[in-house]
């Protein structure tokens, strides 16, 4: 074998234990993802409802930041500076005056409060789920936002269908195969606004960092452990939906967009139907 495939296979992690935890927490993991589609089926593209989704979320990745180690979560992962950027150019320079948190985020701080007393392991339970989430959904949806905007490279020709249509293309023909499954696209440039979602790293190799960790310390886990870990990492998900639950001008934003829809689906009807008479 050659240096290069060498290398090439120690940069890949052990999938072992990842795979192990995704089949655990799969059911849960996707009753989440309903209750996100169902939620943002339009709102998405609604600046009032993707910064009050951040801001929703701020208070956990910050306490991740502030409590684990560098060698369970590596700085380059940290998100807290990239959240508060996006805040200003959002809600201003003064956006903490009228900042409070909200009573989800409030009850999931208190869990993860006693989960970093019991064991760091088990809080990076959490932040393991929470970060490959922001590389991996956070990327598709702010990409979807970057192209209804016209920021995203090459989508000024592009219509939303047709990225649509090129990310079902993509799909994994076995979802649970984790060495196959394709990456979205990653958000390579950062507009004034989208820093949350901006990883300079590849973020191919910010994922392996986080699976080596995880399969490094998940191997020497008694069963009692394992059991806690995967009782956790199904936790966030819960935890989640309650926070998902809180974001504001979500519905307002939804029926906004589909007034529009129908507005034009109307107008169509009625042009059908004039041109018939």
């Amino acid at each position: 074998m050659s240096t290069a495939e060498d290398n090439n296979k120690a940069a890949e992690p052990d999938m072992t234990f990842t795979k192990e935890l995704r089949a655990a927490t799969k059911e849960v993991h996707k009753l989440s993802d309903v209750l996100v589609n169902a939620k943002f089926a339009f709102a998405l593209s609604d600046d009032s409802v993707w910064y009050d989704g951040l801001l929703s979320f701020y208070e956990i990745y910050k306490f991740f930041e502030t409590n684990l180690p560098e060698e369970l979560l590596p700085k380059e992962l940290h998100r807290t500076a990239a959240f508060e950027k996006d805040f200003v150019y959002f809600y201003g320079e003064n956006w903490k005056d009228n900042y409070e948190i909200r009573p989800a985020v409030r009850k999931y701080l208190d869990h993860l409060e006693q989960v970093n007393k019991t064991d760091k392991m088990l809080l990076f339970a959490y932040a393991y789920q929470m970060y490959m989430a922001l590389m991996s959904g956070g990327q598709l949806l702010q990409k979807k936002r970057m192209v209804a905007r016209k920021l995203w490279p090459g989508s000024k020709d592009a219509t939303l269908e047709q990225e649509e249509n090129n990310e079902q293309l993509e799909q994994p023909s076995d979802p649970d195969d984790l060495t196959t499954r394709p990456m979205p696209a990653q958000v390579n440039i950062c507009p004034d606004g989208c820093a949350a979602t901006y990883f300079p790293e590849k973020i191919s190799v910010l994922k392996n960092k986080l699976r080596t960790v995880l399969n490094e310390n998940y191997g020497k886990f008694d069963e009692q452990m394992k059991a806690d870990f995967i009782e956790e990492s199904k936790n966030v998900f819960l935890f989640n939906s309650d926070v998902v639950r809180s974001i504001k001008g979500v519905n307002r934003a939804n029926l906004r967009k589909l007034a529009i829809v129908l507005v034009f689906v109307v107008g169509v009807y009625l042009a059908i139907k004039l041109a018939r008479r």
